[in-house]
């Protein structure tokens, strides 16, 4: 069993080609399998061919240029690992406490990836993973098919990364191949979390930490995100 606050993956890219085509096949059949999705993301976004395609040096540079996510970029200390125990001692309806909650209703691991380095790059990708289910929750996107494609539409407005297009054509293939009856769905909730990305706050910036005791309607309000567009399950209001 991990030990609290431990890391499950540590993020170096998978040198077996094997186990990267399997747990490329079942994240294929399962979009929410967080795991074998990890592998896949993190395999191909730190290839040589990957960040060739990411262009992750243009969304620094698009960071390190905005003074709302410029200091969050050049932190040195990882964000996290993110203590359960704490965020559920929290008050009722704050966003750390909905968000410990959500984590365990739901059998999320906060902190499955560690993504090692301390370049730009390699921030960068720690800090989107360290932070991902926040941005679940704090966006109301859920953790179900519509809702992690609803947050690939968030990404994809406000970082314009191309390893989001990458991302966004396997959720294609799998609806074409294996869920034809998600297509409109699945399409209306890329537009809407396109959508609701462009018009929030750059969540990349945020500190997350002054937040936690803060009530999620109020959070989202601070964000930008009151009121935003959500489909599947959601995550629409204090648990």
């Amino acid at each position: 069993m991990k030990a609290p606050g431990a890391y499950a993956y540590v993020g170096e890219p998978t040198r077996n080609p094997f186990r990267f085509l399997l747990a490329l096949w079942r994240s294929f059949r399962d979009l929410t399998d967080t795991h074998e999705v990890a592998i896949v993301e993190i395999g191909f976004a730190r290839s040589r061919l990957g960040r060739r395609f990411a262009r992750w040096e243009g969304v620094v540079s698009r960071l390190e240029a905005d003074p709302r996510t410029a200091e969050a970029l050049r932190e040195r200390r990882s964000f996290g690992p993110i203590d359960l125990d704490r965020l559920g001692r929290m008050p009722e309806g704050s966003l750390g406490r909905v968000f410990a909650e959500h984590c365990r209703r739901r059998g999320l691991d906060p902190n499955l990836v560690r993504i090692p380095g301390d370049g730009p790059v390699d921030r960068l990708l720690d800090r989107l993973y360290g932070t991902h289910d926040i941005w679940h929750v704090a966006t109301g996107w859920g953790n179900d098919d519509t809702g992690e494609v609803g947050l690939g539409g968030f990404y994809l407005a406000q970082l314009e990364a191309s390893f989001f297009v990458f991302l966004l054509a396997v959720v294609l293939l799998n609806t074409v191949f294996l869920n034809p009856a998600s297509l409109r769905p699945r399409m209306d909730a890329l537009v809407a979390g396109y959508r609701s990305g462009r018009a929030a706050e750059p969540l990349f910036g945020v500190d997350w930490e002054a937040l936690w005791e803060v009530p999620l309607p109020e959070g989202r309000r601070r964000l930008a995100l009151e009121g935003a567009e959500i489909l599947g399950e959601g995550i629409r209001a204090a648990a």
